[in-house]
């Protein structure tokens, strides 16, 4: 179960704030799109900006977890007991 944990644990912060990016910046889009006269103009291209940031985050994360489990394979059955 450690191991587990310990891919769980792994890049938490930088998951959790690329999480709250998209959906900011999926905010921000749908804001710009829906009231065009209501919205700044930038609003629109800083929604597209936040989402690509957020993504490449949580893309980043994947590929690092990935690297991760490769170089550390789960083995089942722990140390061996003298």
């Amino acid at each position: 179960m450690a191991w587990v944990r310990q891919v769980r644990l792994m890049h938490r912060s930088k998951r959790m704030l690329g999480f709250a990016g998209i959906v900011l910046g999926a905010c921000m889009v749908v804001w710009a799109r829906l009231s065009p006269g209501e919205a700044p103009s930038w609003a629109q291209y800083a929604g597209f900006g936040l989402l690509t940031l957020s993504w490449l985050v949580f893309i980043y994360v994947i590929i690092d977890r990935g690297r991760w489990i490769k170089n550390n394979p789960y083995k089942p059955g722990g140390p061996p007991a003298s």
